[in-house]
This record gives structure tokens, sequence and C-alpha cells, in this order.
């Protein structure tokens, strides 16, 4: 213990030893103590002539930074030494740039911005991406991550929101993209802006202009924001070829999370920033090719998947009214190619066809379905009497293999499976086409669905025999999932035996779903258990490596959403630690909303288990000092503090349970704070939640997926309950008083889920609203 105190003084004694502060260090300090700007400058100068700079401490350059900063009005009232100001301020920041000190050079862009010259900030921040290159350069890889290695993320979103600002300023569009492009940052496949955070900083930077241009420049870098996240590496930055869907990667990412509205507002910015019309275009200029489908080599950001994955995830959603924007956009470019272009490709009206079939829509279904086949003219499709403009289908050319393979889909979707089945016979009579193993896979799955098995097994049976293709380890993993969900273990048996007999290789679906029906077959204490340690050695044999999935799998079925069996909680616990324990393993918010949802399900059963069952992260995480709290709502909150990374977003669901389970107890303070906190982050309201319960805002993170009507009724609920027990309920009256203003404000809130007139989706939220409202009148 003494060695430790002694340390940080032995450390500045040694440091101080060995490099004595020379005279003009002492005077740049003493000039610091006496806040003269004057001093200040000689010294660093003459430090710099004898480059002695790097003797300089941290906190020195940041005292200087801070000097300048308060003394920035006097500097832009001295204008005849305004010019000489200018350039100490930008040596300043140059030096701090070449040392890569990612918060001084926000610090020194500011300095620049605030004094007008927006160029300047620009050039600081070039020299900062030109220092990391620089250090870098003698790795073989040439692309710059200006994220890597970044102990902390956040300063890397500040500095960039910064650049946008100091382009808006300028309004400068083009010159943000370049910029954008000559380095890689964030995931491509992930948004890496948070609009929400960005037009906090926006709103309170401290402008020296007028409010009205200071608001313009707000509202306009708050827009450039999507283009800037177009523009990260969209068209070939440094990070090489990242191919020529990317932005449809983007884009099928947010659609895959619920996330429409990002999606949306991308889609809006991609188009204004290369295909819309002019008549209907923004005021910015285009950047982005106008081609719809670039090849490769261009990196274009408008292929044929891009188009196809805003229209199906459009529709999907039931966004007809944003789909039909899509589809006008569309028509004007097909307008502009040649009359002989076979444009829009297949894979686009497929997605129409998608679309329609995920948003269960049968009636839209068949119409595209008609006017595909040349049954019906293409005004007769909703999706183009929902827009202003007709697209042309192909004139004479009949739908593709992939239409045919997702109308069947969508057939037994629509639980048409008799109709799909005489689709595939009519396809199988045709002469002139080979239909492919997806299509057989497509009707497999479809059988299965319907819980058709004696037919599935009947036409897997007969694959491989004429012209129909032999079955994939795909085939039989759809086959062998079917089976797993019914219990039927000797079905699975015949099946493993049949992967044998036809020389395919187990995957590791294959053994997921092995696992899976194992443990839920067998409860008995020790069977499962021994099951799995037989398939896992197996799987090591064959050199098939368990993934997330795996475990995720395994983890749900020890904890089982009906009472058929009792919960495995021990070993789903365990096989969760081995997860957070394994980097390959890295649990995924899938596997955080299956052990939520599974021990809050099986709470009677969390209360009763031995504290020894729980591994030993999770036990010393969980809080000892809180008698209110259950040993169930101790767990969750361990997990929530274990798991709940940056890197990790919670599902609805996941956010839905945790806020029901914390904040349905007020009993426990400390536990409903929590819960006011995670509902805030769940509601998007940015800290105005915690704040009500004095939690600082800053415990609230902009992460979370845009709420679901289901969030909302959730919280309501929640706090509606926690009002009847509450000994304190004048914290929970004031909880609900700042959600129902939320609601009201919220872009996600009585905008986006009160119509004019309720639904049936929406009288229980109605109802729970007007009840809110009794309680804090």
């Amino acid at each position: 213990m003494l060695a430790a105190r002694v340390r940080p003084w032995t450390r500045s004694l040694w440091t101080s030893v060995r490099a004595p502060a020379s005279s003009q260090l002492q005077s740049l300090r003493a000039g610091l103590e006496a806040r003269d700007l004057e001093q200040v400058w000689e010294a660093w100068d003459t430090l710099r002539a004898r480059q002695e700079l790097p003797h300089m401490r941290r906190h020195d350059h940041a005292d200087v930074l801070a000097l300048v900063r308060a003394n920035m009005a006097m500097l832009s009232q001295l204008h005849a030494r305004q010019s000489a100001w200018k350039e100490r301020c930008m040596a300043w920041g140059r030096y701090t740039a070449e040392r890569m000190d990612i918060l001084g050079v926000q610090g020194w862009m500011k300095v620049e911005l605030l004094s007008g010259d927006a160029p300047a900030a620009i050039q600081l921040f070039d020299a900062y991406v030109q220092a990391r290159r620089h250090a870098r350069a003698r790795e073989a890889d040439e692309a710059l991550w200006l994220d890597a290695g970044a102990h902390r993320p956040q300063h890397v979103h500040d500095l960039l929101e910064l650049l946008v600002l100091c382009y808006a300023t300028i309004n400068d569009l083009r010159g943000l993209v370049h910029t954008m492009q000559s380095f890689d940052v964030g995931s491509h496949t992930e948004l890496f802006f948070d609009l929400a955070h960005a037009r906090r900083q926006y709103t309170k930077f401290p402008w020296p202009r007028e409010q009205a241009e200071a608001a313009e420049i707000s509202q306009r870098a708050l827009a450039w924001i999507s283009h800037a996240e177009l523009a990260r590496g969209l068209l070939g930055g440094t990070g090489g070829h990242a191919g020529a869907n990317r932005l449809a990667r983007l884009l099928g990412s947010l659609f895959a999370k619920g996330d429409v509205p990002n999606a949306w507002r991308l889609i809006q910015a991609a188009m204004d920033a290369g295909v819309r019309p002019s008549a209907t275009a923004t005021s910015q200029p285009a950047w982005l090719t106008q081609h719809p489908s670039a090849s490769p080599a261009k990196l274009g950001a408008w292929t044929d998947s891009t188009w196809a994955v805003c229209l199906s995830g459009l529709l999907g959603a039931n966004r007809m009214d944003w789909a039909a924007q899509v589809w006008d956009v569309i028509a004007h470019v097909q307008a502009t190619m040649p009359a002989d272009a076979m444009w829009p490709s297949w894979a686009v009206w497929n997605a129409v066809l998608d679309g329609h079939s995920r948003q269960g829509f049968p009636q839209a279904v068949h119409a595209t379905w008609r006017v595909l086949t040349h049954a019906a003219p293409e005004c007769d499709m909703p999706l183009a009497r929902a827009a202003t403009a007709l697209v042309h289908r192909p004139s004479s050319a009949q739908p593709d293999l992939i239409c045919y393979t997702t109308m069947i889909m969508a057939l037994f979707r629509l639980r048409q499976g008799r109709e799909a089945l005489a689709l595939l016979a009519a396809l199988q009579a045709r002469n002139d086409v080979t239909i492919p193993v997806e299509t057989y896979n497509a009707v497999l799955h479809g059988l299965c669905m319907s819980n058709d098995m004696p037919q599935a097994m009947h036409l897997l049976a007969h694959m491989g025999r004429g012209s129909v293709p032999a079955p994939t380890i795909t085939t039989m993993n759809i086959v062998l999932r079917a089976c797993a969900r019914r219990k039927d273990m000797k079905s699975m048996a015949q099946l493993l035996r049949e992967i044998a007999k036809r020389s395919l290789t187990p995957d590791v679906v294959t053994f997921t779903t092995v696992l899976d029906a194992m443990l839920r077959a067998f409860p008995a204490p020790g069977q499962g258990e021994k099951c799995v340690e037989q398939v896992m050695q197996i799987m090591q044999s064959l050199h098939v490596e368990p993934n997330s999935v795996t475990f995720t799998s395994m983890i749900k079925a020890c904890l089982p959403t009906t009472r058929e069996a009792p919960p495995r909680l021990a070993m789903a616990l365990q096989l969760l630690h081995t997860m957070c324990t394994t980097p390959k393993l890295t649990p995924t918010p899938i596997t955080f909303e299956t052990v939520v949802v599974g021990l809050w399900q099986h709470r009677p059963v969390v209360d009763a288990m031995p504290l020894s069952d729980v591994p030993s992260s999770l036990r010393n995480a969980m809080p000892d000092d809180d008698d209110a709290m259950s040993p169930t709502l101790r767990l969750l909150y361990a997990l929530w503090d274990t798991l709940s990374t940056p890197a990790m977003v919670p599902t609805s669901t996941t956010y839905m349970t945790m806020a029901r389970a914390l904040l349905g107890t007020p009993a426990s303070h400390a536990g409903f704070r929590r819960g006011v906190c995670i509902a805030d982050e769940m509601l998007q309201a940015h800290g105005t939640m915690a704040k009500s319960v004095g939690m600082p805002a800053e415990q609230v993170r902009d992460r979370a997926p845009p709420p679901i009507p289901a969030s909302w009724t959730a919280t309501l609920n929640a706090l509606l309950h926690a009002h009847t027990q509450a000994a304190d309920r004048g914290m929970v009256r004031r909880v609900l008083s700042t959600v129902l203003h939320h609601f009201h404000q919220s872009p996600h809130g009585e905008k986006a889920l009160l119509p004019t007139h309720p639904t049936y989706n929406t009288a229980k939220l109605v109802h729970l609203l007007a009840q809110a409202q009794r309680v804090v009148a």
C-alpha cells in the first residue's frame, strides 16, 4: 500500500530529474499563471525554435488552449493584431494536430470556427488526418481507420460532427463528401453518426452570429449528417474495394433492426445526392453516380441491389407512401435510359413482390404477379397506383427463377400452399429452364412451415432424381429444423443418417439444430448435458466451430417459454459465462434478450435458486445491499451492467422486459431509478426522465432503436402498477408526467402512433395514456 502511494510521487521526481524544465518552459508556465498571452506565445515560439516543445506536458497544451478560449472576445477586438494572433492560433493548432491530440484538435477547430474562419478549422482537421496517416505509413494495409485504437470512440464522433458543422458554415457539401472519402471510420453496416447527439451539440454551440444565421447553419449541418453518413467510404475510400453495394448493405442492416426512420432518412439523402429529379430535389448538389447499375470499379451507390433493398424494406414495413416516392424516382431514372435498356432489372421487381408478401397483403402480391407475367397492365400494381409516375416492365421477358422462388415463398407465407405447389408444377413443365436447388429449398421451407411434413419428406426423397437437383446441407437443415420444432427425434436421426449417406458435410447450423433439440427433448438433469458434451466432441472431430448462435440456441433451450419442462438455470448461466469469457463467442443482442426474458419468465424458480449456481462474474455484480430487490431483479441488474456495453445495442424486447421488471418494483429506490434510466434510453428521452428522479443525464446512452408502440405501453403499464404500490407516489407521478410530456413531443410518440381515428393496435395505448393523465392531474 505504501509503495502504491509513493509511486506517483517518485515518477514525478524522476521525470523532473531526467528532464528539468528549461527557462523558456518556466516562462511559459509563468505566463499561463499570469494569464499573459504575449509571454506565453514568446516562450512557446522560442521552445519551437529550439525544438524543445516535446518537453511540454499534456496539461501545458490544454492550458494554452483554455487561455486562448478565455480571451476570444478580446482577441477578436484587437483588429491591429488580429492577423498575428490568427497565425499564432493556427501554429498552436497545427502542432496539436501533429501530436494527434484529438481533444486538442477539436478545441483549436472551435477557436477557428468561433473566429469566423471555418476553412482554417478544416485545415486543422486535414492536418490531424495527415498525421494519423504518416504515423501508420509503415503498415502494409493502406486503409486509414480514424477510429482505430480509440479508447473513447465518442471523441471521434464529436470531431466529425464538428467537421460537418464547419463545412455547413461555408456551405460546401462537395468538400465534406471529398473529406469523408479520405478515411474509413465505423462499420459499413452500422450507422456512425448519432443525429440526436449532433442536434444537442449544434444547439448549444456558442455562435458569435445572429440567431437566425446560427439556426440556419445548424439545420444545414443536421441535414448534411446524412450525406456524411453516406460518403464515409461509400465511393471507395482508402479502405480499398468494399463493393458497389455498400449502401445496400447499410440500408439492409437498418431495415433488419426495424430502424425504418433512419433508413428512410438515408434513402432521401442518397436520392437527393444523385438520382432524384431536379424538379423535386433539394438545393444540395448531386455527388453520387446517377447510373442505376454502376460497375464495382466505380463503386456507385445506386445499384440494383440498393433499389431492391429500399423497396423491399419499405413495403415490408408497411410504408407504401415512402416506397411510392422511391418508385417515382425509378420511373425518372428509367425515362433517362435508352429505350432498349432492360431496366429496372428483375431483382427490383422481385423486391416489390417480396415486400408485399412480408407485409401480408395478398391482393398486392397477386396483382404484382399478374403484372410481371403480362396478365395485367403496369398500372394495376398497388405500388403504381400509389405513385405518380409509371414504371414499365420488360416488354416480353418472363419473370426469372428468383421471382418464381419469391412468389412460391410468398404463397406459402400467405397460407396458400396449394397455389405454391401448382406454381412449382407449372415451372417444372417448362423445358426452357433448369430449376435450381434454392427453389426447392423454398418449397421445403414452406411445406415445413405449413406442418405438411409428409409432403416435405416426399419431396426430399425425390431430390437428386432426374432433373430435380440433389439436396445440399442447407436443404437438410431446413427439414432438420422442422423436425426439431416438432421434437421428432426419430425423423431427426433418420435425416442425420441421410446426411452421412449423401456424403454431405454438417455445418454449424446442423449441429446447432441438434443441440437445441436434444436439450428440449431430454429434460431430466444430466441427460441434456451429456448429449451436449457428445455433440460438441463430434463437432470438434469435424472441425466445426460453435458460434454465438449455437450457444444462444442452447441457452434458449435451457430457458423454455412453456411450462412443460423446468428451466436449467445453472446451465444457461454457465453457457452465458462461457460466451462472455471466450472472444469468438461474444454474446449478441439476441443472447441478451434470450437470457433476460427467460429469467423474468421463470422468476419464481430464479428466486429459489442457490446463489452458488450463479457464475462469479455475475454474482460479483449483483447488488447485495438492497433487501427490497428479489434475487431475480438483482440478477437482471447484474446482467444489464455486465452485458450492456457501448458496442451492444439491446433489442426492444430486452428494453421492455428490463423496464417492466425494475419499474414495477418501486420499493427498491435504486432499482426503480435504474429502471427509469433504461426506460429513458428506450424511449429516446435523452435524460429528461432520469432527471425527474435525480439521476444525471449522463447515465443514459443514446443508442436504443426507435421506440415502438409496445415500448410506450410497457413503460406506462409498469409505472401505473408502481403507483399503486409505491410509498413515494410523488416520485412515480413525476416520472409519469415526464413520460406524457415526452410522448406528446417525441417524433416517435403521439404524431407517429395516434392517427385521427384510433385503431385496434393503439386502443390499449390510448387507454393507458388516459389513466396516466388522471394520475398526474
